[in-house]
């Protein structure tokens, strides 16, 4: 594992996450893998609550010249897997080969180990994160 997913359940842990295999009604609550593929929607209130998005760690670009807005990063590709819930800016996520796609607040964004991708800050970036 990377050293960030190795630390990312502490985290979630600290700041008052659970996880139940099954809360009663056949469904699991925590964090979970929703797409195996690199995946941008619309979180439903639902989906937010199952998966215990607000207990998630949170990671923001205004403390980081490299992700600052307007510059890109080429060729960025993922160590992990990661499911993140966009709480505030833009993002513009450019997958090699592929069209880009701009993630804004409300976004549930799915990026599978090994996803290779431009990124460009639209707007300054406030997400919850989920590590896998």
């Amino acid at each position: 594992y990377h050293p960030a997913v190795e630390g990312w359940q502490e985290k979630y842990i600290d700041a008052g996450g659970v996880v139940v295999a099954d809360a009663g009604d056949g469904t699991n609550r925590g964090p979970t893998i929703v797409s195996e593929s690199f995946d941008v929607r619309r979180a439903t209130s639902d989906e937010i609550e199952d998966l215990d998005v607000f207990c998630w760690p949170t990671w923001t670009t205004s403390d980081k010249e490299k992700w600052s807005v307007g510059n890109k990063v080429v060729g960025k590709v993922m160590p992990y897997g990661e499911l993140s819930y966009l709480l505030s800016g833009q993002l513009e996520i450019t997958p090699d080969g592929g069209e880009p796609v701009v993630i804004k607040k409300g976004d549930l964004v799915t990026f599978p180990r090994g996803f290779k991708a431009s990124w460009c800050v639209l707007e300054e970036l406030t997400w919850h994160y989920y590590l896998y």
